[in-house]
């Protein structure tokens, strides 16, 4: 029995003497829109979508996988083991009318929390858009202002509202345009 190619490629090949960069057209409006419509679908928090749109690209430049194997930050929203729990915690005293868990219902959030965190579910975006707004709903309800509110969520007194609230405005009036968040957040 002769075995036939399943396709016969016509193409020709680079020379591997080429070596030189080509450039190669990428339509990240087309991420952008992926991800407004991710945070329209998941998000928990009182933000508008152009807002948490800012957020991730300052977080995670929309990189799916940001964080995997580099450090304890994952996924679009950068989410860390101890904002994950704070959640899981908090959804157990949300559940509770208000009224803190126990020690018992604690810890098992905590482990809940552990599970979560460790598992594919930190790089599944919609989960990851839905615990990183849940996290920054946490931080609006717990401070005074948005912007203490964005400090608590990053952790740091970087400017960090300050970057995002203008590039959020901006992005409301030209939602698919990709310069007004690289010039805004950076690359």
């Amino acid at each position: 029995m002769v075995k036939k190619p399943l396709k016969e490629h016509s193409e020709k090949l680079t020379p591997t003497g080429d070596s030189k960069p080509k450039k190669i057209m990428v339509d990240d409006a087309k991420r952008l829109k992926e991800v407004r419509a991710l945070v329209i679908e998941n998000n928990k928090s009182i933000m508008k979508t152009d807002y948490i749109v800012c957020q991730i690209y300052k977080e995670s430049r929309f990189k799916k996988f940001a964080g995997m194997n580099q450090h304890s930050a994952k996924g679009l929203m950068q989410m860390q083991l101890g904002a994950v729990k704070q959640v899981f915690k908090y959804r157990v005293q949300q559940a509770k009318g208000g009224k803190m868990p126990s020690d018992k219902e604690t810890h098992r959030a905590f482990e809940d929390a552990n599970i979560f965190y460790q598992s594919d579910k930190m790089y599944d975006e919609s989960e990851n858009v839905k615990i990183g707004t849940e996290y920054l709903q946490y931080w609006i309800n717990k401070k005074s202002s948005l912007e203490e509110a964005y400090t608590a969520y990053r952790g740091t007194n970087e400017a960090y509202y300050s970057v995002i609230k203008p590039c959020a405005e901006k992005l409301v009036k030209d939602p698919n345009n990709m310069q007004i968040l690289r010039d805004g957040i950076g690359k």
